[in-house]
């Protein structure tokens, strides 16, 4: 077992038991178990649960491009400021100051990438639970 599947496990666990309880209770209101309807609404199911466990999330990535979009204006102004200037002490000097504005407005560059990140090896695991079938 690579490290891959090792870490994929516990999510291929999770994705296999939400769709089988998805499609077990599909099956208990009367859909046919062996349908392929009955898989796709399962599959449905487990991504509206993944959706909805991660709205916090989704909420915190609006409120961070919302500050990364009301910082424009000043990263614009110091990019102008640098502008030209090559040489590593200025580069720094720009980074310093981002760094920064950054952190006076408390908003995280990086944080429009989380739910991707945090999405990521379920839809891998989905993957992997499919592909096995």
């Amino acid at each position: 077992m690579d490290i891959f599947e090792t870490i994929l496990a516990p999510f291929k666990w999770l994705v296999s038991a939400i769709m089988v309880g998805f499609h077990d209770g599909l099956s208990a209101i009367g859909m046919p178990a062996a349908s392929g309807w009955t898989w796709t609404l399962a599959i449905i199911g487990l991504v509206l649960v993944i959706r909805a466990a991660l709205i916090p999330v989704f909420v915190k990535q609006i409120k961070a491009q919302r500050g990364m979009q009301l910082l424009q204006p000043d990263l614009k102004k110091m990019q102008d400021k640098y502008k030209g200037k090559t040489d590593q002490l200025s580069r720094q000097a720009m980074a310093q100051e981002q760094m920064a504005l950054y952190k006076k407005h408390g908003t995280n560059p990086f944080s429009a990438c989380l739910p991707m990140l945090i999405q990521m090896p379920f839809f891998f695991a989905l993957f992997q639970v499919l592909s096995g079938i």
